[in-house]
């Protein structure tokens, strides 16, 4: 390497004059791998400076040849950036794993926070969380309060607002993270989403007149929420079923930030550990309904012979009834009883917002109509077809869609969603469905960009 323009190209970078700088530095590389390292590094950071992605990766790539060069944790790192700069996340997320698996490289918060990022951006928000988590307890990390800040966004997407408090409070009782104004404005939308408004109010205030931070759409909707829950002193109650509890949505196909209220009155709080991005077990109750699934699917396995046996069981067993006269009563009293059950579960899944067609199905049904150019009135209220024409510009072409999370009631639902246009960065959106018969059609169409975290 030629040390003398080596140190006239730094020079050139210390002075912010990356296009010298990464001249200067190939230069000083001259055609050599061996050695050379770390001019291709320094290369590679000025042209990432200079936002020449591409070149950037071809540079970094040279570096990673240099065997005798050290720092390969770090050019690691970086070449992920550039990756993730130009939508290849999966190639980022790799390159980041390569980072850490790099003993040598002392600055792992930021390959942790960088790939929970791409994760984001991949539709993987409980990944995300789990690389937040580390972030924020990576010994070496100056300010910790940016990877809870965004730990707290991912719980709410995956509509945990009970979680998310915790993330938000302790990022807040960092004094190193400057954007204290911001978390306590994300703390304000989960204590909304939990309907406890008293204290949402308080963060929302908190974050204007202690941090002059100024609320986005979603906290300003969210703070007017808790405003008039207070002043009519009845809170509308809405549960939260996460999608992917439910078999809607892949685990970790659940939507990227949170952006809005979704939370519920009577959501269970978590001990702190549940917070910091553990995943948690399958309920009893999800465990039973999977055993149910298996009886009933047991019936698709059996073999004829087995079938065989079943049916001469099942008729000595009425013949028995009919012969003793208690068979008929039995009968009767099984069919009430089966009613009963019937009418009671068919009550208690209207109330708790299901339906057919489903929320899901609904939005699906429409997205994927209007990105193929078809009319979308089917999927929509009775309402004007100019009403719908003008909800649904708020969409640009649609190259793709993914379900967040689903907010159900018995008569309106909530569904967020994360649209990847032909052209340009993905955009969330919030679509409200009412209740027609025993499906769900939909209403209106909200964007939701909230208070952007902080991902570095």
């Amino acid at each position: 390497m030629d040390e003398a323009r080596y140190n006239e190209a730094l020079k050139h970078y210390n002075e912010k004059d990356y296009r010298a700088a990464a001249k200067g530095f190939l230069a000083a590389a001259g055609r050599g791998i061996e050695g050379n390292g770390l001019a291709y590094h320094m290369s590679g950071n000025s042209l990432l400076k200079l936002r020449r992605y591409a070149d950037a990766i071809t540079v970094y790539g040279h570096a990673l040849r240099d065997e005798t060069y050290l720092k390969s944790g770090a050019v690691h790192a970086n070449l992920a950036t550039a990756y993730s700069a130009q939508g290849d996340y999966q190639q980022a997320v790799t390159c980041f794993r390569e980072a850490l698996a790099d003993v040598g490289y002392t600055a792992q918060y930021r390959a942790l926070q960088g790939m929970a990022a791409a994760l984001l951006q991949m539709g993987k928000v409980e990944e995300a969380a789990v690389s937040y988590r580390q972030a924020a307890l990576d010994a070496d990390n100056p300010d910790p309060g940016k990877a809870l800040n965004n730990l707290g966004l991912c719980f709410m997407a995956l509509g945990r607002p009970a979680d998310a408090v915790e993330a938000y409070k302790a990022a807040l009782g960092f004094d190193t993270y400057s954007s204290r104004g911001k978390a306590l404005a994300n703390l304000g939308m989960a204590f909304s989403a939990l309907g406890q408004h008293k204290d949402a109010l308080k963060s929302f205030e908190k974050a204007v007149e202690l941090h002059s931070f100024q609320l986005g759409p979603a906290a300003l909707a969210a703070m007017e929420q808790s405003s008039a829950a207070l002043e009519s002193d009845a809170t509308p109650k809405r549960e939260i079923i996460e999608g992917w509890r439910t078999g809607e949505l892949d685990p970790v196909s659940a939507s990227l930030q949170a952006t809005g209220p979704l939370g519920s009155d009577d959501m269970p709080s978590h001990e702190p550990s549940a917070y910091l991005g553990e995943v948690p077990d399958v309920s009893s109750e999800e465990a039973s309904e999977e055993a149910a699934e298996g009886d009933v699917s047991a019936f698709f396995t059996r073999t004829d012979e087995e079938m065989k046996v079943m049916d001469r069981a099942e008729s000595k067993r009425k013949r028995i009834e009919r012969e003793s006269g208690s068979g008929r009563w039995r009968r009767v009293a099984t069919i009430a009883s089966i009613i009963i059950v019937v009418a009671g579960v068919a009550a208690a899944l209207y109330f708790s917002g299901y339906g057919f067609p489903t929320q899901v199905m609904t939005v699906d049904g429409m997205l994927e109509a209007h990105a193929e150019g078809l009319s979308v009135d089917g999927h929509w209220v009775a309402v004007p077809s100019a009403d719908v024409a003008q909800e649904m510009a708020k969409l640009p072409p649609i190259q793709s869609h993914t379900i967040q999370a689903i907010e159900r009631s018995a008569n309106r639902s909530y569904v967020k969603i994360t649209v990847t246009p032909r052209s340009g960065e993905p955009l969330k959106y919030e679509v409200t469905l009412l209740r027609e018969g025993v499906g769900w059609k939909v209403s209106g169409i909200a964007n939701r960009w909230s208070t952007p975290a902080d991902r570095q």
